[in-house]
């Protein structure tokens, strides 16, 4: 609004200023709402803006009683008015400046107009000291918008005519002495040049921008068209509200360039992820949170699982998967909710049949109106094969694939364990191959290694899927056998596990025979403890290598209802008929 000789006395345009303090509130109101979501520095500089605008129109209210008071409550109100033009300023500037502004650029921004204003509407008549505070107000703010738009010609010169044309303003006014010299220049110089750096701050032909534009020129000639009203038309009665309208324009328009930043983000993001999806190297896809149904699928995942895109889309996760994976899958995608999930892995069919292991990352999202989830997909074939092939390599032996030590103490814990439950009975069998020093010196150790591995192989055929034997050590076995009915069993499989050593091998042209000593240890009777079995077992091995090999010895027995003689003696076909059919079903 202009500022005439009486702008501090007269209050009879006051009529609409409480309709402006409360439609001013709301719309500052609606900033903050929006900086909730968006802390920008420029919308902090908008919202401090507006705060002095209203604080503008809320100290027209008061009708002081004093001189001072109603002096000091004019020059509050007119600096609160060019106050919230410099913050526009600083808004305008956060964008394009080389360094943002700093506390110090901003009071020394602030400081000098100020001291003006108060200098004017106090009555101070002193010609020099009012053009040097004046001429420092132009020096500063002709300072800011050099450090912060140094690059913009276009703003440099703007800002200097826009001086130029205040400095010739003001003079003139001073000289004059007319009442509020350089008040109107300035305020029309802020509110000019905030056009110039709005524009430039972003650079586009937008309703919101255009908006802001036009208010913010609007606003600046309010004050030379006012002063011309007033100069030229004593007599035209302009309503005062009519001051007022270009502050509507430049909110409105600030909050629809808002808008418009947001609009340009969300759409700028949309690039960014469809470029994102649709370059990935991972497959990716988008489903029906509801049905399971493809939504979209990106190029990776159609070349990875060999599908067209057209296919895809008229399939469901579950048709990608095992038939017993999808119960388990439909539970977790139901108490994700819209949370990420990781998951996996998984196993995925392709369309050739082939499988692969993979991981799944997957969030909820709204897609196109539906409730449906974003996953990427890792393919962790290869990784998992590493994994298991070092889990295998960690539990077997590398040369005969037997499992080794670490994996027979795991097996043996649950088949006493199994025994136990189940009131059976179990052994352990300990074996070694006799003189199996002389086929390595004799005819190297890659005969032996051959013949370790024939060995493994054909004892490992002549025992149950339910037995372990595992290789502990150089030429030394361990056989452990469960659901037994007694030491007869364990013999029985003893007996026929030597018998497999009467045939000759062939190894690299050389005929080999081989004999191994057993020594047997049986649960419950001669121990409970896996640790006290083997060891009873391993040491009846050696004593059957001691008493000349190829048989086997039971640990010392407390109750000799099956004598080792007997056992070692007895023909094959007078071991218990009942016995020998229910381990022969079993071998």
């Amino acid at each position: 609004m202009p500022f005439s000789a009486d702008i501090w006395e007269d209050r009879a345009f006051m009529q609409s200023t409480l309709l402006d303090i409360l439609i001013l509130g709301l719309l500052v109101l609606l900033f903050g709402s929006i900086y909730r979501t968006r802390r920008t520095l420029r919308l902090r500089y908008w919202i401090a803006g507006w705060f002095f605008i209203l604080a503008h129109f809320a100290l027209l209210l008061p009708n002081p009683a004093t001189d001072f008071w109603s002096n000091l409550d004019g020059a509050l109100c007119i600096s609160a008015l060019l106050l919230g033009g410099v913050c526009f300023l600083l808004a305008s500037s956060t964008m394009g400046m080389a360094r943002g502004p700093q506390v110090g650029m901003q009071a020394l921004l602030i400081f000098p107009p100020v001291l003006f204003i108060f200098l004017i509407v106090f009555g101070i008549s002193n010609l020099a000291l009012l053009a040097a505070s004046f001429l420092l107000f132009q020096l500063t703010l002709l300072y800011f918008v050099a450090h912060c738009w140094q690059s913009k010609l276009w703003v440099l010169l703007a800002s200097a005519l826009c001086a130029v044309a205040a400095l010739i303003w003001a003079g003139h006014d001073l000289l004059a002495h007319h009442a509020g010299a350089g008040l109107n220049a300035a305020m029309a110089e802020i509110y000019l040049l905030n056009a110039v750096i709005y524009w430039y701050g972003f650079r586009r032909w937008s309703m919101g921008v255009i908006t802001a534009i036009v208010g913010l020129v609007a606003w600046a000639s309010v004050f030379p068209v006012s002063t011309a009203v007033v100069a030229f038309l004593p007599n035209v009665h302009v309503a005062k509200e009519l001051w007022n309208l270009p502050k509507y324009f430049v909110e409105f328009g600030m909050i629809l360039t808002l808008l418009e930043d947001e609009v340009i983000e969300t759409t700028r993001q949309r690039e960014e992820y469809r470029v994102l999806f649709d370059g990935n190297p991972h497959p990716m896809w988008i489903f029906d949170q509801e049905t399971l149904a493809f939504l979209k699928v990106n190029a990776s995942a159609v070349a990875h699982y060999g599908y067209t895109e057209e296919e895809f889309l008229t399939k469901t996760l579950r048709d990608i998967r095992p038939a017993g994976d999808v119960p388990r899958l439909e539970h977790r995608l139901k108490d994700a909710g819209k949370g990420t999930l990781y998951t996996g892995p998984w196993t995925h069919i392709r369309k050739d049949g082939s499988h692969i292991q993979v991981e799944v990352a997957s969030h909820g999202i709204n897609f196109n109106g539906k409730a449906a989830r974003f996953s990427l997909v890792q393919d962790i074939t290869e990784r998992q094969q590493l994994y298991e092939r070092l889990v295998y390599q960690a539990h077997h032996d590398i040369l005969t694939g037997l499992p080794n030590r670490l994996l027979l103490k795991d097996r043996m814990e649950q088949t006493l364990a199994a025994a136990e439950r189940l009131g059976q009975q179990a052994a352990v069998l300990c074996m070694d191959l006799d003189r199996f020093k002389q086929i390595n010196d004799t005819y190297g150790h890659h005969v032996g290694d051959v013949c370790l591995q024939q060995v493994a192989k054909a004892l490992r055929d002549r025992l149950r899927m339910t037995d372990t034997m595992a290789r502990s050590g150089g030429e030394e076995f361990v056989v452990l056998l469960g659901q037994l009915k007694g030491p007869a069993d364990a013999a029985y499989v003893a007996r026929v596990l030597l018998d497999s050593f009467r045939q000759s091998l062939l190894i690299d042209g050389h005929t080999i025979n081989v004999t191994a000593s057993m020594g047997i240890a049986m649960y419950p009777s001669d121990g409970t403890s896996a640790q006290v079995l083997w060891r009873l077992a391993d040491s009846a091995m050696y004593q059957a290598k001691r008493a000349g090999g190829d048989r086997f010895l039971f640990a010392q027995h407390e109750q000799p209802t099956l004598t080792l003689n007997e056992v070692e003696t007895r023909p094959k076909d007078e071991t218990p008929k009942e016995t020998l059919a229910d381990i022969s079903r079993n071998s």
